[in-house]
């Protein structure tokens, strides 16, 4: 019993490997795709909902806070900064410089 428990565990966990493994390359795909195709990228609020929550779980999955750091570092400032300044006060400031509420 001890040893069917192991091999349950052992494929659970493999499954989890693949499963990080796929959310991470996904990711990275996703980010490459919509900067090779150089067109603004539009959605409902439901598809803006669930794009947080995925780069949530992504954050979530890396490894240690090196990763995170290097992630953040490509990152470029204007959307970092206008990140930070939607979910501080709901405000969203264009590249034009339009501030949009």
């Amino acid at each position: 019993m001890e040893t069917e428990a192991s091999h349950m565990l052992e494929a659970a966990l493999e499954q989890m490997d693949d499963i990080i493994a796929g959310s991470r390359a996904a990711a990275v795909e996703f980010s490459n795709s919509m900067y090779e195709q150089d067109l603004p990228v539009s959605g409902t609020p439901l598809q803006l909902l669930q794009l947080a929550e995925e780069l949530k779980l992504a954050l979530e999955l890396q490894q240690n806070q090196d990763e995170r750091d290097s992630l953040r570092a490509q990152l470029p400032a204007e959307t970092a900064q206008l990140l930070i300044d939607w979910l501080q006060s709901g405000t969203v400031s264009t590249s034009q410089g339009n501030t949009l509420i």
